[in-house]
């Protein structure tokens, strides 16, 4: 098994973000945010996820050089068109515009639409510690997931984060998908070549399955929970609010219309 430092993989992935065309300054925030996932042990969410902006960026479905911009904002909200950039890039901006209207405001509250996969939901959320503010990130994703007692796919993993400081002790950081696991863990285990725990996953006849391709091959996540016996059911609805939230109040793809990540 090779091993790399952080520098070595800040260097590397800088450099494949400077290729695509994005600004230094964009080159270094996607960077952070990305190896932000690696850093906490999410190795699904880290540089594994690097070729897949590549990909979406190959298909012009990135926008390396957006113009970021509020749409529509009150003193504590705002509407952000990420002009198709890097998530990565346009979830820290949305993150900034949401503490600042929360140092006036009291609470700031920030929709995106037009963006793309923006890494983990806790580093985001993780930015209010540093002003001692409690940070929430949440963001809806490819379908992927189907509702209880169904086999067609109509919500994505859809995370939810939430970051709260706890004076002088570590803060309280939850990031979880509403799903059993994150889609990334799958890719994890395709790639060990090992099974999905029972539960995780169904296969296309809507059978519960261990198969880690099973999604690829026309199957679908539960949701959070599993079946209904599990709760699975409250778990749809978990990832229906993050839908709301994230797509349906900034104006955004939602559901079955959220596009693929990897194109």
């Amino acid at each position: 098994m090779n091993h790399f430092s952080y520098d070595q993989l800040y260097r590397f992935s800088k450099d494949i973000f400077l290729a695509m065309g994005c600004p230094e300054a964009d080159a270094e925030t996607a960077t952070k945010t990305l190896l932000s996932a690696d850093m906490r042990g999410v190795d699904s969410h880290g540089v594994a996820r690097l070729s897949g902006y590549v990909r979406l960026w190959d298909k012009k479905r990135i926008n390396a050089t957006p113009k970021i911009k509020i749409i529509h904002e009150t003193p504590s909200t705002a509407t952000i068109d990420g002009d198709a950039g890097l998530g990565l890039v346009v979830a820290p901006f949305a993150m900034k515009v949401a503490i600042e209207k929360a140092k006036v405001a009291g609470t700031g509250w920030v929709a995106v639409k037009n963006s793309n996969h923006y890494g983990i939901a806790g580093y985001h959320a993780m930015q209010a510690l540093d002003h001692d503010m409690i940070g929430m990130s949440m963001t809806n994703a490819s379908p992927l997931v189907s509702p209880t007692f169904s086999k067609e796919r109509m919500l994505g993993t859809n995370p939810i984060a939430v970051a709260i400081p706890a004076d002088k002790q570590p803060p309280f950081v939850g990031d979880f998908a509403t799903t059993p696991a994150a889609n990334g863990k799958l890719e994890v285990l395709q790639r060990k070549g090992e099974n999905a725990p029972l539960g995780w996953i169904q296969n296309k006849e809507g059978q519960s399955t261990d198969d880690a391709h099973g999604v690829t091959q026309g199957g679908a996540w539960l949701p959070l929970g599993g079946d209904r016996l599990h709760g699975g059911h409250k778990g749809f609805i978990l990832g229906s609010i993050v839908d709301i939230f994230s797509a349906v109040l900034s104006g955004a793809n939602y559901g079955p219309w959220a596009p693929p990540f990897v194109a």
